[in-house]
């Protein structure tokens, strides 16, 4: 699987970094030290280099169906109020549309992008994204999360923007956060993720937690928060800031140096390569050509047409119409799965039949195969069935079965 190296830097210029999976797995070792010594460990990879979210305001805003750049230009107005800098110095960002309807946006002065991307090109590094570390708080069903690093307190509630204090006591951060609008549920359960300094600080107001909550759970990371916040962003991307004008136009400066002694041999070394190519994909449509005549036969026994793209026609139309008027079929069941579908689920093995689907899925925990099941239901299309949950190493696995019910 594609690894992700994510480096976090400070401003006194420390850094830490690491290699990620998409499951969130550190491979490899953690690295401490500088920015250069972070570049000689990239090794080519992907890289995603984690900004400080103080520096960064990522908010909700409501807006229309649009490509990426139009929303770009309608967001400053949705988030003037909440801008301490002039439009004009900042770079927004479009995020993630989040359950409740509004999409995610991030926003940082262009003075403070410029001075990032300039720190990691003195060392050489060119990143394909650009995050703010609280975008890898996860978001938990039912539950508020709560990140602590010395005196600052980051956290996300269920279906939000991740929010960020500095400076503030835990008792002052938790009024602030639990204020519910209109839409939101009551929150009963808390997750707190912090580093030794952090737990120290807060230890006596971190005890209590359970009085508040019917369930309080406080788990001292003892590599720090960068770890979590990395294997989280492994999983679930964040809002990339390098957007519109900074958006990367290639890694060319990353590329450069180690093919200045390739590109001053002769010219004529890339011959052997371009013949190579070409010899390729001459094979290639040779494969093509012998896919197509096996499939005609076949094609002319199931649809009566000797003409692959009739074969194609068919099979979409056929997809599409498994069911009566009055049921749901294969396709329709797919996209509501996919509707109901969020990040932190996973999907292990699907199968349909008799106008069935049965799914077998892997979920943070119990809650979120209840709160999937229920966002089925909740549609009035479909009886779903709860087959079983299983607690394994990389979560609950849930098995579920999903009829199309008449309208």
């Amino acid at each position: 699987m594609a690894e992700t190296f994510f480096v976090r830097w400070s401003d006194a210029g420390t850094a830490a970094w690491g290699a990620f999976d998409p499951t969130g797995r550190l491979v490899g070792a953690l690295g401490r030290g500088d920015l250069q010594s972070a570049q000689a460990a990239l090794a080519g990879r992907r890289s995603v280099a984690l900004v400080n979210a103080v520096d960064v305001l990522t908010a909700e805003a409501t807006l229309p169906a649009a490509s990426q750049a139009r929303l770009r230009q309608i967001a400053p107005f949705s988030l003037e109020e909440l801008l301490a800098n002039d439009v004009d110095e900042m770079v927004f960002a479009i995020g993630p549309k989040l359950p409740a309807g509004a999409t995610l946006v991030a926003a940082a002065a262009k003075e403070r992008m410029d001075a990032w991307l300039d720190e990691l090109g003195a060392a050489g590094i060119v990143p394909n994204a650009l995050a703010s570390e609280a975008d890898g708080i996860p978001d938990m069903p039912a539950t508020l999360v709560l990140v602590i690093e010395g005196d600052r307190i980051s956290g996300r509630k269920p279906g939000r923007a991740p929010f960020v204090f500095e400076g503030l006591d835990l008792a002052q951060v938790l009024p602030l956060v639990l204020t519910r609008k209109p839409d939101e549920a009551e929150l009963h359960h808390v997750r707190v993720f912090t580093d030794a300094a952090g737990h120290e600080r807060f230890a006596e107001e971190l005890a209590v937690l359970g009085s508040r909550f019917a369930s309080a759970d406080v788990k001292i990371l003892n590599e720090g928060v960068f770890p979590y916040l990395a294997a989280t962003l492994a999983q679930r991307p964040g809002t990339n800031l390098l957007q519109g004008a900074y958006a990367p136009k290639s890694n060319w400066r990353a590329m450069l140096k180690p093919w200045r002694v390739a590109a001053s041999l002769p010219g004529a070394a890339v011959a052997p390569g371009l013949l190579l190519q070409g010899a390729q994909l001459w094979q290639l449509s040779r494969v093509d050509a012998a896919l197509d005549a096996a499939l005609i036969p076949a094609c002319q026994r199931v649809v009566g047409e000797a003409s692959v793209s009739a074969c194609q026609r068919e099979v979409r139309q056929r997809l599409g119409s498994t069911a009566g008027p009055t049921t749901e079929d294969f396709l329709s069941t797919l996209a509501a799965v996919a509707a109901a579908h969020d990040a932190s689920t996973r999907m292990d093995a699907l199968n349909y039949r008799n106008r069935a689907m049965n799914l077998q899925l892997i979920t943070q925990n119990t809650d979120a195969a209840v709160a999937f099941e229920r966002k089925l239901e909740q549609s009035r299309r479909f009886a779903v069935e709860l087959e079983s949950t299983n607690p394994t190493d990389s979560g609950t696995e849930v098995r579920l079965r999903i009829v199309g019910v008449n309208p």
